[in-house]
């Protein structure tokens, strides 16, 4: 009979745990809200290239705006403006996270507060879905933006 040299389990079974979180939208929304507030570049690696991103913003003289991108396109841009991001101290906190089922994955809808303009955006939501290996991704996410700062 093998023996399983010690280190080799532990990392087994951190390598297990990490695959594990990443399959619970619970852990997944957690380690995404860590990487947003760490400007981890690689947050980008929780999407979808075909996840669709969407803005929406309504100005103070009552002109809206909406964007869509691809998750391929949010992915570039993310990870580019990560830096400026950390430099302005641009970053969201979240409250008030509520996760449903939906399809095959999940809905997690939250306010999102932007720490630099101080306001929240109550419409917040993200579509998360499994891969094959079970490893959840964004196919989806709806934020709300505003021009000008409420500070």
């Amino acid at each position: 009979m093998k023996h399983i040299q010690p280190l080799g389990f532990i990392l087994f079974l951190a390598i297990f745990n990490v695959a594990y979180a990443s399959s619970k939208p619970e852990a997944f929304f957690n380690r995404y809200i860590e990487l947003g507030e760490s400007f981890d570049p690689s947050v980008a690696s929780l999407y979808s290239d075909s996840a669709k991103i969407r803005a929406y913003r309504v100005y103070p003289h009552g002109l809206e705006r909406s964007m869509e991108l691809t998750g391929v396109q949010w992915k570039q841009l993310a990870t580019k403006l990560m830096p400026m991001a950390k430099a302005q101290n641009d970053k969201s906190t979240y409250s008030k996270a509520v996760i449903t089922k939906q399809g095959d994955g999940y809905k997690i809808k939250a306010d999102r507060y932007s720490v630099r303009k101080c306001y929240t955006d109550t419409g917040y939501y993200m579509i998360v879905e499994p891969e094959s290996n079970g490893k959840l991704l964004i196919v989806e996410e709806y934020i709300e933006t505003q021009a000008q700062s409420g500070c």
